[in-house]
């Protein structure tokens, strides 16, 4: 019983310990605005890369030092011979290693989610820059483009549209992007 309640009470820790480091992107990027938008004023969106990189460093720390936690515990463990104690840290190691290792899963996911949103935003800030500028085709670009016509990106869709196979087409029920 009393292994269960260390394995359990160092669970409950490191998943508390780990829940500040998920989503810095999912909490600071502002996503661009959806089309059409207008030459000015200027979009307000999040462009740098900040949040994403701050993730993306947290999820390779939580990772690396998940998997070291896991292979230092089982290395004692072999040599865990009549101490029950230790034998029950190493047991309570390996749970907090696999734990931090799942930590760095959400955290992984905010960083996709940053990176991709920061592109858009700054892409987005390039084509108005352009039809504040007077070319033409990047002001059609910020209208978006009605389903059906052809498309390389998400971004050049407009009204809610999405890019698949070269077309802008409706987003499906239920689509989160």
């Amino acid at each position: 019983m009393g292994l269960n309640l260390g394995v359990r009470g160092l669970a409950t820790i490191l998943a508390l310990a780990s829940l500040p480091t998920a989503g810095c992107s999912w909490l600071f990027v502002n996503k661009p605005p959806q089309q059409p938008i207008l030459a000015s004023p200027p979009i307000e969106c999040t462009a740098s890369q900040a949040s994403p990189v701050i993730d993306t460093v947290m999820a390779v720390a939580l990772a690396a030092g998940g998997v070291a936690t896991i292979a230092v515990s089982e290395g004692a463990r072999r040599n865990c011979s009549g101490w029950l104690s230790m034998c029950e840290l190493n047991t309570a190691a390996t749970v907090g290693g696999a734990i931090l290792v799942a930590a760095a899963v959400p955290t992984a996911f905010s960083a996709g989610y940053g990176f991709s949103k920061t592109s858009d935003c700054r892409l987005l800030k390039e084509i108005q820059l352009a039809c504040v500028s007077g070319v033409e085709n990047s002001c059609a670009a910020l209208r978006g483009k009605p389903a059906g016509e052809d498309c390389s990106a998400d971004i050049e869709c407009g009204g809610g549209n999405i890019c698949f196979r070269g077309s802008c087409n409706p987003k499906p029920r239920g689509a989160t992007k």
